[in-house]
């Protein structure tokens, strides 16, 4: 009795921790960002079930175009349905996940005022 009484208390527990999403976020989102200091953003993220993900930029501008590309684990934060890409010298990125979308947010971890213009639709799974 005492056994299935701390079994299920363990697995609620792990279910209370569990901050990432019950939305399927596995698959590839594109679309175009703002920049500061450019025209725009073209954007691709592809997000893994292993939480592994990339990040492929092209910032578009009309000195020439510059191309990022980050590879590595995001982790998911505290509140529900969002996730973070940590960067080496620089802000962490954090996407808000929707059915078949991200949304990018700010560096507090809070929409836009925009919000419209931070949004990567799925294209594919």
């Amino acid at each position: 009795m005492k056994i299935k009484i701390l079994g299920s208390i363990l697995v609620l527990l792990s279910l209370l921790s569990c901050n990432h999403t019950s939305l399927d976020y596995v698959g590839v989102y594109e679309g175009k960002l703002p920049c500061d200091g450019c025209d725009e953003v073209e954007t691709k993220l592809t997000l893994k079930e292993d939480e592994a993900y990339m990040l492929y930029e092209i910032y578009k501008s009309s000195n020439g175009n510059e191309i990022k590309r980050i590879t590595g684990n995001f982790e998911w934060t505290d509140t529900q349905d969002v996730l973070v890409i940590q960067q080496v010298e620089a802000l962490p990125i954090y996407f808000k996940i929707e059915e078949n979308r991200v949304i990018q947010l700010d560096p507090q971890e809070k929409s836009y005022s925009n919000e419209q213009d931070y949004i990567l639709t799925k294209i594919e799974e």
